[in-house]
């Protein structure tokens, strides 16, 4: 009898060893050393040799679309000069596909054609640039010019081991991984923390970037920020993705053992007490 209790309770740990994963697997920003335990309360990294990786405001390229809306402090009807008839009555407010109607796409030579201005080139002008550029034009017609210009297509999509999958519209000029990771509710915690992968396609080339997102050093990488268009996928961990399938029989396994042990161990103590 108690060599079957003692047989139970390794069975027991055994099985519940084998249902952990690693707690440093599930850990953000460790030290690089990720087998060290001693994780340090600051670390910095710093840039040498004139090297920087400050968030990169994003160029506007050919089919990007972009929201301007034009208001003249004059009058309605000088503002009302600058407005396409699909933009009256609507404002950054509005849905996504509001916005989307109510805005200019840059076509293949980087122009945007506004209502009275005309065309005007922003191709490869950061969003500050363009309304800037958009402003000086608008103040040839009218006076007491102040101009509003957002991205419209700055959509990432994230897939794989995340709580939320979808496709995720910003607003801001720079995004980054976890900005993406964060809106699409964090990894799961079947998510591969060391295999994130940015899936990029351009008119020249099609890459893949892996991050492991539980180095602090992740910062330093020069795809910690995004662009627009790309693919955030996050694949399942292959040790816990097994377990998701073994976990429900496995915890009906232990519990039953528990039972048997349980009920052995109280058999042996009535005989020991009745001896």
């Amino acid at each position: 009898m108690r060599r079957f209790v003692n047989l139970c309770t390794v069975v027991l740990a055994i099985l519940l060893l084998a249902s952990c994963t690693s707690q440093k697997n599930l850990i953000y920003f460790q030290n690089d050393d990720l087998k060290s335990d001693n994780q340090p309360d600051t670390m910095l990294y710093k840039y040498e040799n004139g090297y920087t990786n400050s968030s990169p405001e994003y160029k506007l390229q050919p089919h990007d679309m972009i929201y301007v809306q034009i208001y003249s402090s004059l009058d309605n009807a000088s503002s009302a000069l600058f407005q396409s008839t699909t933009q009256s009555g609507y404002t950054m407010q509005g849905s996504d596909n509001t916005l989307y109607l109510t805005s200019y796409e840059v076509d293949n030579d980087g122009n945007i054609d506004l209502p009275t201005i005309g065309k005007i080139n922003v191709l490869g002008m950061t969003i500050e640039e363009a309304q800037n550029a958009i402003k000086q034009k608008a103040e040839e017609f009218s006076e007491g010019i102040t101009v509003t210009c957002r991205m419209v297509t700055f959509r990432i999509k994230v897939a794989g081991e995340v709580n939320n999958p979808g496709i995720y519209t910003f607003y801001q000029p720079s995004v980054n991984i976890f900005d993406a990771l964060l809106a699409a509710g964090d990894l799961t915690y079947y998510g591969n923390r060391q295999k994130v992968r940015i899936v990029r396609k351009s008119e020249t080339e099609d890459a893949i970037y892996t991050l492991d997102i539980r180095k602090a050093s992740v910062m330093k990488n020069k795809n910690y920020y995004l662009r627009p268009g790309d693919i955030v996928y996050v694949e399942p961990n292959k040790n816990t993705k097994t377990l998701q399938t073994i976990n429900p029989p496995l915890t009906t396994i232990t519990s039953s053992l528990s039972l048997i042990a349980s009920v052995v161990a109280i058999i042996v103590s009535i005989n020991n007490m009745s001896k």
